[in-house]
C-alpha cells in the first residue's frame, strides 16, 4: 500500500473511533501529521454535546455524503478521471484540514444535527427552513474509490487452460444498485436473549480474543454450542458431539417436506425469519434440501438412487437481495435435520441492507474476457485443460461470517464445468467478476 493511502486509512480510522467515543492510543508508526490532526479533532469535539449514538454512527458518513450532493449538482463532473479531480477539489488533501473540516462539521451539526437526524429517524418534525430532501430519482455521486473492497477468493488455474462458453453473453452494460450494510449490533445481551429463545440457560460470553459471542448448554452428547460472529451477526448453531448430524446407525429422518417445514419452524422460534418469510408458503418452492452424509442430491431425495441412507437433511433458504440472488461465504441460512427430525445445527448469515446507490456496471462479455484474463477468482484441479462456462448471472458478494462487510456490491457468477484434456467431466466450478465499471 502507498504510504499516502496508509497514512489517510490510518487517520480515518482513529478519527471514526473518536467519533464513537473510544479513546485511542497512537503507535510509534503514526505519523506528525497524523498526530496534530487527531489532536486538533478531540479539542473540537471536546466542545460539542453528547449526540445520540445513532446520530454519533452516521455523522461523518452523512455530512460528507451531504456535501458531495451540492457539489455534484453545481459541477455535475463526468465519471473516471474527472470524478477523481472533483473529489480532490471536494476534499481538501492535507490531513490536517480534512481533520479540522470533519471536526468542525462535528461541531456545527450539535446545533443543526436535530433537523437531519430527526428527519431521518422521524422523532420530530423538520422547521419549515429546512432544506428539501433531493429527489428520489437522484443518486448521490459514488464514495471516494476503495470503499467498495469485495474480498473475492484468489485465482488458481493451471497454464495453458482454455476457456469456451456455451451460454449467450450479453455485451450491453446496466446499472445496479449498491447496498449499505447495517452493522450489527452483537452484544452479550443480545445473544443470551437468542440463547434463551432456542433453550440456553446461563449467560453468554466472549471467546476466541472478542471475535465470537458463545453460549453452552447441556452435557456430553446432549451438550449444544451458540456462536455470534460480533463482526457481522451471523450465528452457527448445533450439538458439539458430531455423532448428532453422522450418528454410526442409520438414522429416522423425516421426509424432505417434513425437513423444510422443521426448519423454518425453527427459524420462526428464533425469531430468525429474515424480511417476506412470514409465510412458508412465499419461500417452499425456493428452499433446497440435500441429502448428507453420504451423497449429495438435488432438490429430491429418492431410495431408487441411494447407495447409503443419508445422516441427515441439509435445507438451504433463499437469500434474496430485492429481486437479485446473494453469493460468496457469507450468503448463507441453513438448518440441517437429523434422526428424529431434531435440528442439529444452523449456519445464519442474514445482513441487514439498504440501497444507497446506482452504480454502472459492465456487460457480461465484458467480464467474462476479465475471467480469461485471469482478472476473477477461479479455482479449478491442475489436470482441468478446458473450462465451460455455462451460466452467468449478477448476484450480490458477501464476506465470510468473520469479516465485517460495510457495503454489498454486485459481482458475476459464473457456473460450469472442468474438463480434462480428453474432455471428460472432471467436477463443476464457480467463478466469480468485479461487475463495477469503476474497479477497471
Amino acid at each position: 500500500m502507498k504510504k499516502g493511502k496508509y497514512t489517510e486509512k490510518q487517520f480515518i480510522e482513529y478519527l471514526d473511533k473518536l467519533l464513537a467515543g473510544e479513546e485511542i492510543s497512537l503507535g510509534d508508526d503514526v505519523s506528525d501529521e497524523v498526530r496534530s490532526a487527531l489532536e486538533l479533532a478531540k479539542k473540537m469535539l471536546a466542545y460539542r454535546d453528547e449526540p445520540s449514538p445513532d446520530f454519533r454512527a452516521s455523522l461523518r458518513d452523512r455530512l460528507l455524503r451531504k456535501l458531495a450532493e451540492e457539489e455534484a449538482a453545481a459541477t455535475s463532473p463526468a465519471r473516471g478521471e474527472e470524478r477523481r479531480d472533483w473529489t480532490a477539489k471536494l476534499f481538501p488533501q492535507s490531513l490536517v484540514w480534512r481533520a479540522a473540516t470533519s471536526a468542525a462539521l462535528v461541531v456545527l451539526l450539535v446545533v443543526i444535527g436535530a433537523v437531519w437526524y430527526t428527519g431521518r429517524y422521524g422523532q420530530m418534525s423538520a422547521p419549515a427552513s429546512a432544506p428539501p430532501p433531493p429527489p428520489a430519482s437522484v443518486s448521490p455521486p459514488p464514495l471516494l474509490e476503495g470503499d467498495y473492497p469485495v474480498s473475492l477468493p484468489s485465482n488458481i488455474v493451471p497454464e495453458h487452460m482454455t476457456f469456451t462458453a456455451k451460454t449467450a453473453l450479453s455485451a450491453k452494460p446496466g446499472q445496479a444498485p449498491v447496498y449499505e450494510i447495517q452493522s450489527a449490533g452483537v452484544t452479550t445481551e443480545s445473544v443470551t436473549a437468542l440463547g434463551r429463545r432456542l433453550g440456553f440457560s446461563g449467560e453468554a460470553r466472549f471467546i476466541d480474543g472478542g471475535a465470537k459471542i458463545a453460549m453452552f448448554d447441556g452435557e456430553g452428547e446432549d451438550m449444544r454450542e451458540l456462536t455470534v460472529w460480533t463482526a457481522s451477526g451471523a450465528i452457527e448453531y448445533g450439538f458439539v458431539e458430531p455423532d448428532k448430524l453422522y450418528p454410526p446407525y442409520t438414522p429416522d429422518l423425516p421426509s424432505q417436506e417434513e425437513a423444510e417445514h422443521i426448519a423454518y419452524d425453527f427459524l420462526e422460534q428464533a425469531d430468525l425469519l429474515p424480511p417476506g418469510y412470514e409465510d412458508f408458503a412465499k419461500v417452499e418452492g425456493e428452499t433446497k434440501a440435500i441429502a448428507g452424509g453420504s451423497y449429495s442430491v438435488g432438490e429430491k431425495y429418492t431410495e431408487e438412487t441411494a447407495q447409503q441412507a443419508p445422516a441427515y437433511w441439509l435445507i438451504s433458504f433463499p437469500y434474496p437481495v430485492d429481486d437479485t440472488w446473494t453469493t460468496g461465504p457469507g450468503s448463507k441460512i441453513e438448518v440441517s435435520i437429523g434422526d428424529g427430525g431434531e435440528v442439529a445445527g444452523l449456519l445464519w448469515a442474514w445482513r441487514q441492507m439498504t440501497p444507497v446507490y446506482t452504480e454502472s456496471i459492465i456487460s457480461q462479455k465484458q467480464a467474462y474476457q476479465h475471467l480469461i484474463q485471469g482478472e476473477g477468482s477461479l479455482d479449478v484441479p491442475l489436470d482441468c485443460e478446458q473450462v465451460v462456462v455455462e451460466d452467468v448471472q449478477l448476484k450480490y458478494w458477501i464476506n465470510p461470517p468473520s469479516e465485517k462487510q460495510d457495503y454489498a456490491v454486485p459481482v458475476y457468477e459464473f457456473k460450469g464445468q472442468c474438463l480434462d484434456k480428453s474432455g471428460r467431466h472432471l467436477e463443476d466450478f464457480t467463478a466469480w467478476t468485479e461487475a463495477l465499471s469503476s474497479t477497471y
